[in-house]
């Protein structure tokens, strides 16, 4: 079921999009490590209609930090998407 507020911020032209807000929503349900709640958290922003504003700056993050270890960059990208990606 799709919610008021995704309707607003997903404009859902393909069929595929309603497929893939059902699968994140059922995964949602589920207990799930950090690396897969940005997975699914960065899916979401696929569906957007600009969603090439979240790639850029998530790739901005990773340059900014790809000096650090592995793990590092992904905690910062992690903590970038926790505080600037819309969640319902």
């Amino acid at each position: 079921m799709i919610s008021v507020k995704e309707k607003k911020k997903y404009p859902m032209p393909e069929k595929d999009d309603f497929v893939i807000l059902d699968l994140i929503h059922d995964l949602e349900k589920h207990r799930m490590s950090s690396t897969e709640k940005f997975i699914v958290l960065w899916t979401r922003t696929q569906l957007e209609d600009d969603w090439r504003k979240p790639l850029i700056q998530i790739l901005q993050v990773m340059k900014k930090n790809i000096n650090k270890p592995s793990k590092e960059r992904l905690k910062k990208i992690q903590e970038f998407a926790d505080k600037n990606f819309w969640r319902p």
